[in-house]
């Protein structure tokens, strides 16, 4: 039972992952868009491009930002860092009434957090082992999950006389920062090794495509190709669900929280099954598993209105996307450590964000063009994310972990 005893570091890092996901549920997910257009006036379109120039930004920066956090200073004054930029940008969005200047701070935000993301995301080798690895990546999303609930209340109360949005940004603010410091305080993580023979910063300002030219990431790359399809699929599928529901579906969209709610409850145990399951089974199995369940899930989905079936059976489905929600992520950190080298972990997990945000944005370019120029819809745009997950599928069978020689 040894590998399952937790240090204190690793403790503090799956906390961190709370209080991310309280800013992609409660920021980007829920109050700012609707503050942005009930109350700012702006148009939906505004806070699309600005998430696509934000992610763009993200996309083209993160290998080189991964390399400088591989050559300078140690992981967690990186996250610790951007995430109080992060908070800082979130208190002074109630401040500006114009609004570019607001869509502007929302960007910052978003880049800055995702900035974070990068180095937090490479500090699991430094609080995990071979043999626990899943069980401590799995229960950072669970706990990341249960953050989802902040969101709820914070929720509850700005609905109330005495809340305002501005008050919402404060908050999220506050508990964002608070779970940055206690990473800095409580994480213990090995200072990078190679800073010593690095002296010209320029060597790291690389386009990022030429790190995937590289000979060191041709196994690198071969997974972030399969990454791709299967990202592009479920992080499409996690935004427009609620759309689908609505105007596909014809569910009340009254019903909508509660059916969050239940996916986020068994999103929780479901995290902490799959990470159990990648350190019993091996990262590469448990991948294949959560991808053949996402086809299933969303083939699901997809009957529900073409078989006119009672809507209750959405109950069914939102529940058991639920328990797939962390499976993605538990298996496929493992994989990519396995095959990236130690002073090169941050710029490998620079390119798995590029890989991720690759994915959403043409996730939802192929959502767009389903529902813009396709008579079939959005049962159509879903049926396309069932081929992704199809491809990622057929290109992960006969991939090998070192594991499996």
């Amino acid at each position: 039972m040894k590998k399952y005893n937790l240090s204190l570091s690793a403790i503090s890092w799956i906390s961190f992952d709370a209080g991310s996901t309280v800013f992609y549920s409660g920021i980007t997910g829920y109050f700012f868009p609707i503050w942005l257009v009930s109350i700012k006036g702006a148009s939906d379109s505004d806070f699309a491009l600005t998430i696509t120039i934000a992610t763009a930004i993200t996309l083209l920066a993160g290998p080189t930002l991964g390399k400088i956090m591989d050559i300078y200073f140690t992981k967690k004054y990186f996250v610790f860092g951007f995430t109080l930029i992060t908070c800082l940008f979130i208190l002074f969005y109630g401040l500006f009434s114009n609004i570019f200047v607001i869509l502007l701070l929302f960007a910052c935000s978003l880049v800055f957090l995702n900035f974070a993301e990068i180095a937090y995301n490479s500090m699991l080798i430094d609080v995990s082992t071979e043999q626990n690895r899943g069980l401590i990546g799995g229960l950072g999303i669970g706990v990341g999950y249960a953050g989802s609930f902040f969101v709820v209340i914070i929720g509850l109360f700005i609905n109330s006389q005495y809340g305002t949005y501005e008050l919402a940004f404060l908050i999220i603010s506050l508990i964002l920062a608070l779970f940055a410091i206690q990473l800095l305080f409580f994480t213990s993580t090995n200072p990078n090794l190679i800073s010593s023979t690095s002296n010209k910063l320029k060597s790291v300002i690389t386009n990022p495509i030429q790190y995937l030219l590289e000979e060191k990431y041709t196994r690198i790359r071969k997974f972030l190709l399969i990454k791709f399809w299967y990202m592009s699929a479920i992080n499409a599928g996690i935004t427009f669900i609620s759309l689908f529901a609505v105007e596909t579906v014809g569910i009340p969209p009254n019903k909508i929280p509660w059916f969050l709610f239940v996916g986020i409850i068994f999103s929780i145990p479901g995290a902490l099954f799959w990470g159990l399951f990648t350190d019993k089974f091996g990262a590469r199995r448990c991948l294949i598993l959560v991808i053949s369940c996402w086809i299933l899930g969303f083939l699901g989905i997809v009957l529900i209105p073409l078989l006119n079936l009672d809507q209750n059976i959405w109950w069914i489905v939102i529940s058991f996307t639920g328990l797939l929600l962390g499976g993605v992520w538990v298996a496929d950190r493992p994989i990519l450590i396995q095959y990236s080298d130690d002073n090169d972990i941050n710029e490998s997990f620079g390119l798995y964000n590029v890989a991720g945000r690759a994915a959403y944005l043409f996730g939802s370019f192929l959502w767009w063009v389903f529902t813009a120029f396709t008579p079939y819809g959005q049962i159509g745009a879903l049926s396309s994310l069932v081929i992704c997950l199809c491809i990622a599928l057929i290109l992960l069978v006969p991939f090998k972990m070192l594991s499996d020689a």
